[in-house]
């Protein structure tokens, strides 16, 4: 069975799972209700924070599949980058700072692309969950250069040696195209870049943190031919991408029901 077949199989599987998913969802929204004391709110928040790993583990076999090369072709559309990047940034700094990570957003008051914007939105949840978990700081900054979009996100980690920055954009199935491998999500924000006619760019040094900048073009003669992913949106069953997206980071209490007025 060659691999257009399986990511077809992964991709009805994961739609199989979203459905169980959901009526999950729905139970704990149910449960919501009647979640008054201290103990059922834990047992509530526990649960969502696995159902929330959950659909994001799901949501990265369907971008697998999106990412494809034989995946549908849409066009990519006009958006204000810059909003774009504010607004997703405002809702992870503050997901962020209940995990003890501080995250700083620089960007432009406006800045005009033609991009997939679920894609690029994707690629910096990736870019700043991967900072988040190496260290304290993150920071992201979007600047224009020329009729290019430079988007890097840097974090205060550990950094990494010459020899691991190699090979940073793919994991270890040396069979399987970077973007595929074990769910490296630096290697998903490589192919997302890819895909907008862009690269990404990593530097780093032992004990002084890592960069990985995302550069593409802004307009749709350079981006237009090779974008190939359809513009569907991941069903996150109420839960917001930010939360979804930073699942694997953020503390239990995260997920607990909102106070009732």
């Amino acid at each position: 069975m060659d691999l257009e077949h399986l990511d077809r199989g992964a991709a009805r599987t994961a739609g199989l799972l979203r459905l169980q998913l959901a009526q999950m969802t729905a139970a704990s929204q149910l449960l919501e209700q009647t979640a008054t004391d201290d103990k059922s709110r834990e047992q509530l928040a526990a649960l969502n924070q696995g159902i929330c790993r959950m659909l994001r583990i799901v949501g990265r076999m369907e971008l697998t599949y999106r990412l494809g090369k034989d995946a549908p072709r849409t066009e990519p559309a006009l958006a204000d980058l810059a909003r774009l990047v504010r607004e997703l940034g405002e809702e992870m700094t503050s997901l962020l700072a209940g995990a003890g990570v501080t995250l700083t957003v620089q960007c432009p008051q406006r800045l005009t692309a033609v991009v997939d914007g679920s894609l690029i939105r994707q690629m910096l949840l990736e870019l700043v969950s991967n900072g988040a978990h190496a260290g304290k700081r993150v920071t992201v900054a979007l600047v224009k250069k020329g009729d290019t979009a430079e988007l890097t996100v840097t974090d205060d980690g550990a950094g990494l040696p010459a020899e691991k920055l190699e090979t940073l954009f793919s994991g270890g199935d040396d069979d399987a195209p970077d973007w595929r491998r074990s769910g490296n999500g630096v290697a998903i924000a490589a192919r997302i870049a890819a895909l907008h006619g862009g690269r990404l760019v990593a530097q780093a040094e032992p004990g002084k943190g890592l960069s990985v900048t995302a550069s593409f073009p802004l307009g749709l003669e350079k981006a237009a031919d090779r974008l190939e992913s359809p513009a569907v949106e991941w069903d996150r069953g109420g839960f917001s991408e930010a939360l979804v997206g930073l699942s694997d980071l953020l503390p239990a209490k995260t997920f607990a029901p909102k106070e009732k007025q």
